[in-house]
């Protein structure tokens, strides 16, 4: 499991109210119950947690945590890579 996975497991589980252990990195979200009030709560605590700007829609382009993380690090590059490093 990459870094960005593991931080948005851990985000899910607090917004879902679940411990991250019981949270999927491939089960879709709303599979999960993040519904579109939860699906808003993720986002901010995304945001909060990544200090980027993060789009609502990108949980429906991306449904699940592994999706959502391969996407992000294409967006952003990945969590603890150095910049023109090869990673």
């Amino acid at each position: 499991m990459s870094s960005r996975e593991q931080l948005l497991r851990c985000a899910l589980a607090e917004v879902i109210e679940v411990e991250a252990h019981d949270v999927c990195v491939r089960t879709p979200f709303a599979e999960q119950g993040v519904d579109s009030l939860l699906g808003l709560r993720f986002v901010r605590r995304m945001q909060d947690l990544l200090g980027a700007e993060i789009e609502l829609e990108w949980l429906f382009d991306h449904p699940s945590i592994e999706e959502l993380s391969v996407f992000l690090d294409q967006r952003f590059g990945a969590i603890g890579a150095r910049p023109g490093s090869a990673e």
